[in-house]
């Protein structure tokens, strides 16, 4: 249960979460710092530059730290509110950040001198446990490093985006997503977070790292990855014993098994020897990628805790808010599943995932609904030089810019008078059909100029995760009615947990949609 998976023993130190990690890496541009700084064709006076006003804490010197610790990344937000300034500066510790509010977000992918690495680095040293190749790669230190996160976005770009990759992920991850629903009883109980995060993360895991013969093929890995990645804020603690045990157990668990699963073993169970096709892999191009960077060999494990903290939570976090939030609305689930039922009847069995905005555009609507209402994370980058944000302010060097996302999915301009109720409708026009100029202002996939690439991909896992469950199953909470969980404050990247797991009873539909095929056939690409 996911109030088992969250026990351990505080305190908290010092985190500053920012969202995923190497799937939208900014590319780092590094010039001279000459009087006038040219922003593009406007030359900037670096005397008239401002510093942004610094914002003190009611306890001097720690007194963010613990209002971080206390609200997590609400907390930041909660500063947005509390000031008129567009742009202000708290310190952590010895962390300086310069907090960016909705007015000034346009301005964010103009700045230069921006970079991921050492913000992933200060994020997950500690909880992940990084060796000190792996720190250095992160730092950006020489022009070696700070090549990497161009070119790690670029492969990310190339293998997430295009259609045909598209197609093949779907194919892979939906098998693994069918077989799970089909494994599911009449009758069964459940708890719908652990069993999300048990199947998609598998599902995704197995696509990536050799299907059933890899780590992911193993479920007591799985749960020892999930009690690790849901307990990251606890695991950032700087000394063991302030941890409790079932945590260090569970990433000590996951980092063993990883470590024995090796490179050379990936290519005998997985490819059957074809070292050709490894080198060809996803997984492959990426540790090639480690290695060119002046990553070493004996790296590897803290590359792959990486790319998993990376790639899975969010999608797994958001498909849970998706299924809590239909079961606390019942007439909401009657009519997303009304439209969800009238696709797959008039497909003839095979549902293009593609073709889901037009044809079921409630349940797209409460897809980006659950963005926008759980979205209240922080997106950040680190500062390699002194830099500029809106030809007016001055960023320092080696400080933090980061952007609450907050203060604008609440923003009551932006999404009107009801901003702070969960309305899928917003995203509707009056004719029923998806808004698109509604989705545009959600900011959960980049406010730094470069966009997730891997959210093709993860709306179309939890797509085709959601039509299987519908489509098979009625849910009945055991509690009775369903009351909605408040967010965790634990969540460290990317969008908040639910606090506590809810146990549902699945009761099987009398339908003929259970054996339905789901595909990504079409040329364009949807959500």
């Amino acid at each position: 249960m996911l109030d088992e998976a969250l026990q351990a023993i505080g305190p908290v130190p010092l985190a500053l979460g920012i969202l995923l990690l190497l799937v939208a890496a900014a590319y780092t541009r590094r010039i001279a710092a000459p009087k006038n700084v040219a922003m593009g064709k406007v030359g900037i006076d670096l005397e008239t530059l401002q510093l942004p006003q610094s914002i003190s804490p009611n306890i001097p010197y720690i007194g963010h730290v613990l209002g971080y610790v206390r609200g997590g990344h609400s907390y930041f937000s909660s500063l947005c509110t509390r000031t008129s300034l567009p742009v202000f500066t708290i310190r952590m510790a010895k962390v300086k950040m310069s907090l960016v509010k909705p007015e000034l977000t346009r301005d964010l992918p103009k700045v230069r001198h921006l970079s991921l690495g050492p913000l992933v680095l200060q994020v997950f040293r500690r909880s992940l446990d990084l060796g000190e190749f792996s720190c250095l790669l992160l730092k950006e230190d020489d022009e070696l490093s700070r090549k990497f996160a161009r070119e790690i976005s670029r492969l990310f770009r190339e293998e997430f985006i295009p259609n045909r990759n598209l197609r093949k992920y779907v194919k892979e991850i939906d098998g693994y997503v069918h077989r799970e629903v089909t494994a599911i009883e009449g009758g069964q109980k459940i708890f719908i977070e652990e069993w999300i995060f048990k199947t998609l993360v598998s599902a995704l895991g197995k696509s990536l790292w050799g299907g059933d013969n890899g780590p992911f093929g193993d479920p007591e890995f799985v749960t020892h990855l999930r009690t690790f990645l849901m307990n990251m804020k606890r695991l950032n603690a700087p000394f063991h014993f302030m941890i409790d045990k079932k945590l260090l157990t569970s990433r000590r668990f996951v980092r063993e098994r990883l470590e024995k699963f090796s490179f050379e073993e990936y290519v005998e169970k997985c490819v059957g020897g074809n070292t050709d096709a490894v080198e060809e892999s996803f997984l492959g191009r990426v540790r090639a990628l480690c290695l060119t960077h002046g990553a070493p060999v004996e790296g590897w494990t803290d590359y792959q805790l990486l790319l998993i903290a990376g790639l899975g939570p969010n999608v797994t976090a958001t498909s849970t808010w998706m299924f809590h939030h239909l079961l606390a609305d019942p007439e909401l689930m009657v009519k997303v599943r009304k439209e969800l039922d009238e696709f797959v009847k008039g497909s003839e069995g095979s549902v293009d995932v593609a073709d889901m905005s037009e044809a079921c555009p409630l349940l797209l609507a409460t897809w980006h609904e659950v963005l926008r209402f759980h979205g209240g994370f922080s997106l950040g980058r680190y500062v390699h030089e002194d830099t500029t944000l809106a030809s007016k302010y001055m960023l320092k060097k080696g400080s933090y810019a980061l952007a609450p996302l907050r203060p604008h999915h609440f923003d009551r301009q932006s999404w009107g008078p009801a901003a702070a109720d969960f309305l899928p409708g917003r995203f509707l026009k009056e004719d029923g059909s998806l808004d698109e100029l509604q989705r545009r202002k959600l900011r959960v996939y980049g406010v730094f100029g470069t966009l997730c690439p891997g959210r093709y991909l993860a709306v179309h896992m939890a797509m085709a995760l959601t039509v299987r469950l519908l489509l098979a199953f009625d849910m009945t909470p055991l509690s009775g009615s369903h009351t909605l969980p408040h967010e965790s404050k634990d969540t460290v990247a990317g969008l908040a947990t639910p606090a506590f797991d809810v146990e549902v009873a699945m009761r099987k539909r009398d339908n003929i949609f259970q054996g339905v095929k789901i595909r990504f056939k079409s040329s364009r690409q949807s959500f």
